[in-house]
């Protein structure tokens, strides 16, 4: 009974039934997330509660199936109109010579939204692709935080280039503080996509230490023009053929 009175009192959502699918015990948390205060659980058949669950969702039938632990950190669910991202345990334990499972399950949706809004604001931020004229766009790098922001840096940039008909691109370094190896594998692979996609690169802007550290690190980036600012490099584009119309 001191148990039963603890787990009514947690804040994520409890349920357990037998190796049937029969509840035999649910707590209010549980019964608030998924809106199920008017309706009968206990004593009914899980199968009858969710009717119409993808089998990918049917965590504890997945728990009996392989007779082992589940454990599922992010699952989207749709439920009474309300979108949801639920973490799931499932915990399988025997009472007086019978099987139930054991499933504690939390609702991170407001967790799951505020990463999902800082992934985009990471992303506008590190592929941010300014237009400055027709087929003329600028790239103002910003310093690597996250190891995302490579896969974003090389995946994004040559799709917005492409997308925004970008024929010439202008680096952005002033930034950029501290370059590396990595960091300079990362640039030559983000300048090789860009080329095979027939858009010419130039760097503008790098800081005196960072032209240092490439001289340091012995990093090179044979017939790659650089400026000193983008000023240098817009000027070089408009006499180089280049001829936009400003919009």
């Amino acid at each position: 009974m001191l148990l039963r009175n603890a787990m009514d009192l947690l804040d994520e959502g409890v349920l357990i039934c037998d190796e049937e699918f029969t509840v035999t015990y649910v707590n209010p948390a549980y019964l608030k997330m998924f809106q199920l205060q008017d309706v009968r659980i206990v004593g009914e058949n899980l199968h009858d509660i969710y009717p119409d669950l993808a089998p990918e969702k049917k965590v504890i039938t997945k728990s009996k199936e392989e007779k082992d632990e589940v454990t599922i950190e992010g699952m989207d669910f749709h439920w009474k109109g309300k979108d949801m991202v639920l973490q799931l345990y499932t915990k399988r334990f025997s009472h007086e010579g019978q099987t139930f499972i054991l499933t504690r399950i939390f609702d991170i949706t407001e967790q799951a939204q505020r990463e999902k809004q800082l992934v985009h604001m990471i992303e506008e931020m590190t592929a941010n692709v300014v237009m400055i004229a027709k087929g003329y766009a600028l790239l103002p790098l910003q310093p690597i935080l996250r190891e995302e922001q490579r896969h974003i840096l090389l995946e994004r940039v040559p799709v917005l280039c492409q997308e925004q008909n970008v024929g010439r691109l202008a680096i952005q370094f002033s930034g950029i503080t501290v370059i590396d190896q990595e960091w300079a594998v990362l640039l030559k692979n983000l300048m090789m996509s860009l080329k095979l996609l027939g858009i010419e690169v130039v760097l503008a802007g790098m800081r005196p230490q960072v032209v240092m550290q490439f001289t340091q690190n012995n990093i090179q980036l044979e017939g790659v023009r650089t400026f000193m600012n983008i000023q240098q490099a817009t000027k070089y584009f408009l006499e180089n053929g280049l001829k936009p119309r400003f919009e």
